[in-house]
């Protein structure tokens, strides 16, 4: 996170102030929901947030331990901060539940009839949130600046040091799930996510620390019911997620064993699965979506026909359809940084997706 002017002065606003205004600015926009929670505050996860770095579930993620404390309290290194504004984005409405992409855990298929980004997780079809979340998220605070003309806000997506599922639950935009992803009961969990540390000072906000039952704005209600006032989760006694993960990744508690994740493997680790559990990564390319798919939330969200359509950009690439999966084993670095620098597969570098490939290939060859 930028350091700024330890002297910045807050803003004093009210919660109905900041809820006409992020109504005004959100829809235009592209932002679905969006919510704010008082900093400093207490963080309900913090045990477990330690307990994943000491315990190394963060599969060897060095970017996690940089800067752990920060994570927690972002006014440690920015003393002006007095809330975080937090958004989020749909990049799908829901899993149908007849969809059977092998990325979501359905058959597999073969090389031949199946097309490769049917192996690529949903949010990495298109083009790179990074690019266009930040810049929505850009303009919504440049209209909050508009009417608050000493606003400081220094926008990030997932590249700051921030728990944002955590910040997004506190905020009100959903719940978190036993998949430890943050699920929206009528969106689903199919959500990009951003935040805004900034200097606004904001009264009538729950009790810091205190989740809030609804965000400030968002294109759809969630579900009514008793407000949660603790960290609980709606997931009841369905472990459809648990029980569906083919590498035991998902834990009984709600953790997430990074070291045993497909989307870890294929994206962090750069196609370098423990050479005697590729088996395991099937016929997935890139990215895991199977606990997402068998979530009934998702399915569900599929079916909602009230919220407008997800943003275009995030729709599967046309060019994508140019190579097949034979073509991804022999790609030069040069015709990655061509065909991919502007979209998430970026992550995996070339190297990476050569040896996502040639797993994907030895796996269904095995199962032929």
């Amino acid at each position: 996170m930028a350091r700024i002017d330890r002297n910045t002065q807050p803003i004093r606003v009210t919660v109905d102030e900041l809820t006409g205004h992020l109504a005004r600015l959100c829809p235009d926009n592209r932002i679905d929901l969006a919510g704010a929670v008082t900093l400093p505050c207490t963080m309900h996860h913090e045990a477990k947030w330690w307990s994943y770095l000491t315990e190394g579930r963060h599969a060897g993620l060095d970017y996690l331990t940089g800067d752990p404390a920060g994570r927690l309290d972002p006014t440690i290194a920015n003393p002006w901060t007095r809330s975080l504004l937090v958004f989020a984005q749909r990049y799908t409405a829901g899993w149908p539940a007849g969809d059977f992409a092998p990325v979501s855990g359905g058959p597999a298929g073969d090389a031949g009839t199946t097309p490769w980004t049917d192996r690529v997780s949903r949010y990495a079809r298109g083009l790179d949130y990074h690019d266009i979340l930040l810049k929505d998220i850009r303009k919504v605070v440049a209209g909050l600046r508009e009417v608050w003309p000493g606003l400081t806000a220094f926008p990030v997506t997932d590249t700051g040091p921030y728990l944002e599922r955590e910040y997004a639950w506190m905020a009100g935009l959903g719940f978190l799930g036993k998949n430890t992803c943050l699920i929206h009961e009528k969106l689903g969990s199919g959500l990009f996510l951003g935040v805004a540390p900034t200097n606004l000072d904001i009264t009538g906000l729950p009790p810091a620390g205190q989740p809030a039952a609804e965000p400030l704005y968002a294109v759809t209600a969630r579900r009514r019911r008793t407000p949660v006032r603790v960290a609980a989760s709606h997931c009841g006694s369905c472990t459809r997620c648990i029980d569906a993960c083919p590498t035991d990744a998902i834990l009984p508690d709600g953790g997430l064993d990074a070291g045993s994740c497909l989307s870890a493997w294929t994206i962090e680790w750069r196609g370098k699965a423990p050479p005697e559990r590729r088996a395991e990564q099937g016929g997935i390319l890139f990215g895991c979506d199977i606990c997402q798919a068998v979530c009934p939330w998702n399915q569900r969200a599929d079916e909602s026909t009230d919220s407008p359509p997800v943003r275009q950009e995030y729709a599967l690439l046309t060019a994508h359809a140019e190579i097949g999966l034979a073509d991804l084993l022999e790609l030069s670095d040069d015709e990655f940084r061509e065909r991919f620098r502007r979209t998430p597969l970026w992550r995996c570098h070339p190297a990476g997706m050569r040896a996502n490939a040639r797993v994907v290939r030895d796996n269904l060859l095995e199962e032929g």
